[in-house]
């Protein structure tokens, strides 16, 4: 490049009467060829992407502006790249977010300011704001990637997609703590540091509910489960002041046997002070329809839609989930229909006890009165249970009169908790 314009320069020197500016055309020359690999680039990678995000962007700046972003976003420091006006500019956040969507394993891309930006006129020059750069990026790729591969190694072997989905929830809440000092400061628009990503989920074990959604996702990628992203919001409950809070919220929608499903596994890792007994609580937003999960989600719209509120989100796919077939409980629990036909129920508390099991699940079926059929157990009828459990185990894992249950309404739920004698 610089023998070039060096003999430019003295070809303007041996023709001083052409009455061209040569170096000008020189520079524009540098310029649009620059252009054109960069367009190459972007072109040959548009080919590849087969992510939901992507496959959204119907506008060809607005694809262009994607692949940008994943040129820039394999980097190990940033750099500028410029991107048309226009659509790409002015919807560029939501394009960002479609990519880290489709490529969850990207964590080092800053939540809070993840880019600054130069209006150009026709183009803007875009950089992307990293969390870290150059030799400590590359430590914590490896770092993610070996831990990645650990977890996917120890998956269930040939298991169905329905059993690769139980492991991976399952890990993630018994080695991922919910930071909630990170929660807290984010209502005051802070960021601490990685617990929106699957770093701080996966690596460092404390994240937010969009580390919790991210390190599924990735892994649902891994173990070749179909997964997506679900933007929105939640109504929670605020343990300190006991008022329900709207919130920002992030979670998971799975595909299994051709059935779309929802999976909040944030709300899933609910395991500790009222539930630290209840271990199937980890699998009460497991595989919910739409109708169950917007009990208390609410979804953002699609791309391209009216937003609801300002500053609300966009979702790149929102698929159809009306189907209960690979609900946790629904798959796994025996169903009370009757107080005069008890055997399902009385049968498999008989097995767990047998096993030593510290709880067993079952649910009412929607023809009883989920409260009436409560008490009723938790009196006389539970107790009768148990004696026939004890009956049919003989000598081994006698339960004790010490169990106690737990109700879920709006699952139909009834747990025991199992002690022993």
């Amino acid at each position: 490049m610089k023998k070039f314009i060096a003999a430019a320069l003295a070809l303007a020197v041996t023709a001083p009467l052409c009455g061209c500016n040569i170096m000008s055309i020189v520079e524009s020359d540098i310029k649009q060829n620059s252009f054109s690999a960069v367009k190459k680039e972007r072109d040959d990678l548009k080919k590849n992407y087969k992510g939901r995000g992507y496959a959204c962007l119907k506008k060809a700046a607005e694809q262009d502006a994607y692949a940008a972003i994943d040129v820039a976003a394999k980097k190990l420091q940033s750099e500028e790249f410029e991107i048309e006006s226009g659509s790409a500019f002015d919807n560029f956040g939501y394009i960002l977010e479609f990519y880290k969507n489709d490529n969850p394993d990207v964590f080092w891309i800053r939540d809070d300011s993840p880019y600054s930006y130069v209006d150009n006129g026709d183009t803007v020059t875009i950089e992307l704001e990293f969390k870290t750069t150059g030799d400590k990026l590359a430590r914590q790729k490896v770092e993610l990637d070996t831990k990645v591969r650990r977890i996917v190694s120890s998956a269930p072997k040939n298991g169905t997609d329905y059993e690769k989905e139980l492991y991976i929830n399952s890990y993630i809440v018994d080695n991922c703590k919910y930071d909630k000092e990170a929660a807290a400061l984010h209502k005051q628009k802070k960021i601490r540091g990685n617990e929106q990503d699957v770093y701080g989920a996966l690596v460092e074990g404390s994240a937010v509910c969009e580390g919790y959604a991210r390190a599924f996702s990735l892994l649902c990628q891994k173990l070749n489960v179909e997964c997506s992203l679900l933007e929105g919001y939640a109504s929670e409950k605020n343990s300190d002041t006991g008022k329900t809070e709207r919130e920002a919220h992030i979670w998971n929608c799975v595909k299994l046997d051709g059935k779309w499903y929802h999976t909040d596994v944030t709300w899933n890792d609910d395991t500790s002070g009222d539930f630290s007994d209840v271990y199937s609580r980890r699998y009460y937003f497991l595989n919910l329809t739409t109708e169950e999960i917007t009990r208390d989600h609410e979804i953002s719209p699609l791309y391209g839609k009216k937003l609801n509120n300002d500053g609300d989100f966009y979702n790149e796919f929102i698929p159809e989930c009306n189907s209960d077939d690979y609900n946790y409980f629904k798959l796994n629990c025996p169903v009370l229909s009757s107080f005069d036909d008890v055997e399902a129920v009385t049968a498999a508390l008989t097995t767990a006890a047998s096993n030593g099991d510290v709880y067993f699940d079952f649910l009412i079926d929607k023809k009883l009165d989920f409260s009436q059929t409560k008490s009723q157990i938790a009196g006389s009828e539970g107790a009768e249970w148990i004696a026939e459990a004890n009956s049919r185990n003989g000598d081994s894992n006698q339960l004790g009169d010490n169990c106690s249950l737990v109700g879920f309404e709006d699952r139909r739920l009834i747990t025991f908790l199992l002690k022993y004698e």
